[in-house]
């Protein structure tokens, strides 16, 4: 499967056979789509320009203009000039808002609820996150613990309760302390949740619930630059919504 069709997967049954045969032409001609505008690409599908603006629509995208930016951010070798810089702070935090598994979301929400005690684990550039989720619901006086030491990391499975919260926070959801971590606490009672920027991570996998973004990776003199601001997003909103629910429940 290529990178526009992994990236629209969920929306591939919805469309008709005409506009599943353009999204087949971009993923096959991936270098030659993300050049054209709407009518060269129109005739080279051999479709109207109404059948590919009706495509872009049924993938959950506002116009054509919105399709060609996911496709130039697709591509590992594009770069984005200083001037698009808030198009595409813009276009990432559409993208994680539409990507959001709401009944996922709102199960881990009820967890939450009836957990007594929530940890969040975060190393790295994410342990700011870690910091600040853990804050935020110990500002809503939900018995909370913050780690990020690996030492402390290695002792959770003694300090669980069954029915505990373990909320992992990673970028890529491979960093091993937190792998291996999960791949312990797998064996307790506690449920798992991880907030990713990689659904398919081994991360993601290891635990019982995850919701992740879809941020194209980027590096700049071989330091990691990919924002965080819609992991950030996620974590408000699993905030907000265990919130809600707490407030229902009072």
């Amino acid at each position: 499967m290529g990178k526009v069709l992994e990236r629209f997967a969920p929306k591939l049954n919805s469309l008709s056979d005409s506009e599943k045969h353009v999204v087949y032409y971009i993923d096959n001609h991936f270098q030659t789509a993300k050049q054209q505008n709407l009518v060269q690409m129109a005739r080279a599908v051999n479709v109207s320009t109404t059948t590919v603006i009706r495509t872009c629509k049924k993938l959950g995208l506002e116009g054509f203009a919105e399709l060609s930016f996911i496709l130039r951010s697709l591509d590992p070798g594009n770069t984005l000039k200083e001037d698009d810089l808030v198009t595409k702070y813009v276009h990432h935090l559409h993208e994680s808002l539409d990507s959001i598994d709401h009944k996922q979301l709102e199960r881990m929400a009820q967890i939450m609820l009836q957990a007594k005690m929530v940890v969040v684990v975060s190393v790295g550039l994410t342990k700011g996150l870690g910091e600040y989720i853990g804050k935020r619901l110990i500002q809503i006086q939900k018995q909370t613990m913050y780690v990020y030491e690996s030492h402390i990391i290695d002792l959770l499975p003694s300090l669980l309760h069954d029915n505990d919260v373990v909320l992992f926070i990673s970028m890529s959801g491979e960093t091993q302390t937190l792998v291996k971590a999960a791949q312990k606490l797998r064996f307790t009672g506690a449920r798992l949740f991880s907030v990713t920027n990689a659904a398919e991570s081994t991360l993601s996998q290891l635990t019982h619930y995850n919701i992740s973004t879809r941020v194209p990776t980027s590096s700049f003199s071989g330091y990691d630059i990919t924002p965080r601001t819609p992991l950030v997003l996620l974590l408000d909103i699993l905030i907000e919504t265990y919130m809600k629910k707490l407030t229902d429940k009072g």
